[in-house]
């Protein structure tokens, strides 16, 4: 029987989108940030989904983490508010030039 894991993690790293598990994310992002604080670069090993990567970290690598979020079932979401809407213009005592001049674009 195959292990399941929970993959709630993604590491960006050279317009590349890993998804690892919250243990391995921390400990290669732990392990990067270590090794571009000391100046060094280095190939920092990534255990995600697909496999094992040797990702090239150095101080000046952006590397990037976000976590997963499980969303719930469309009928718990709720309705999306209506656009807020700019009150009318008075048009009493306005001119037409007036007007011309407070015009909202949209």
């Amino acid at each position: 029987m195959p292990i399941e894991h929970e993959y709630s993690r993604v590491i960006h790293h050279g317009g590349r989108s890993f998804f690892a598990t919250s243990t391995m994310a921390d400990i290669f992002i732990a392990h990067a940030r270590d090794t571009a604080e000391r100046g060094d670069t280095e190939l920092v090993p990534l255990l995600h989904k697909g496999g094992v990567e040797l990702l090239l970290v150095g101080p000046l690598t952006r590397i990037a983490m976000s976590e997963i979020e499980v969303g719930t079932a469309l009928d718990e979401v709720p309705p999306p508010k209506s656009p807020r809407r700019l009150p009318a213009p008075a048009s009493a005592g306005s001119s037409s030039s007036s007007a011309r001049r407070h015009r909202v674009a949209g």
